[in-house]
């Protein structure tokens, strides 16, 4: 997909219905408990990592989260997302199905996509993802930022800077097509994600992320 992109928006603390709803909650817990799960970090050579082929390393057995890492995604699950997203009847997924560590090393990427609707295994209608940025020290040219695209997914209309301690919760509806620039930094990329689902009767249309 070809297109010319004007520089997008960075986004700041609040709630945004454009593109789609989203929020962005900027010094979201102690920073000293983010920090800790930024220094107990796997290296990229760790066994339990899941390797795409994007060059994205993630994993969700929650078995294996580094302590630190472990609270931080405990207090995700806690999230009231439903009074904060304006979201009825959500809940957490404490299994951590395609959550949990995600790791971008420098020069990956994630191409624009459509998240997964439902639970391959439960069923359930994916609602909202959270997604906490780690990095004490990153900066804003070493690119990584969270892309928010139209819903065609032809242009990127907003770019959030993934910032130490910035919390991101989205509705990954039929038109939230988003990416994750390039990390053109010398240092990986570090998120902790946590999904939040609806009980639904209806089958959904996409058990896998589609890309554009």
């Amino acid at each position: 997909m070809s297109t010319t992109i004007a520089e997008p928006e960075v986004s700041v603390s609040g709630r945004f219905e454009f593109p789609f709803r989203h929020m962005v909650l900027d010094n979201w817990t102690e920073p000293e408990l983010v920090r800790a799960a930024e220094i107990e970090w796997p290296g990229p050579d760790w066994p339990h990592w899941h390797r795409y082929d994007c060059g994205k390393l993630a994993t969700k057995d929650p078995l294996r989260f580094p302590p630190a890492c472990a609270e931080l995604i405990r207090r995700l699950l806690y999230l009231r997302v439903g009074e904060l997203m304006g979201l009825d009847d959500t809940f957490a997924d404490w299994n951590c199905h395609g959550a949990g560590l995600h790791t971008s090393p420098p020069g990956a990427s994630l191409g624009v996509h459509l998240d997964s609707d439902h639970h391959p295994l439960t069923g359930w209608q994916r609602a909202c993802n959270a997604i906490l940025f780690v990095n004490t020290g990153w900066k804003p040219d070493w690119g990584g930022a969270f892309e928010l695209w139209s819903a065609e997914g032809r242009e990127c209309l907003k770019r959030i800077v993934p910032r130490f301690n910035r919390l991101v919760l989205f509705e990954p509806s039929d038109i939230s097509f988003h990416a994750v620039a390039r990390n053109t930094g010398p240092e990986p990329r570090k998120t902790l994600a946590t999904f939040y689902w609806r009980k639904s009767t209806v089958g959904g249309q996409r058990p896998r992320a589609e890309f554009c």
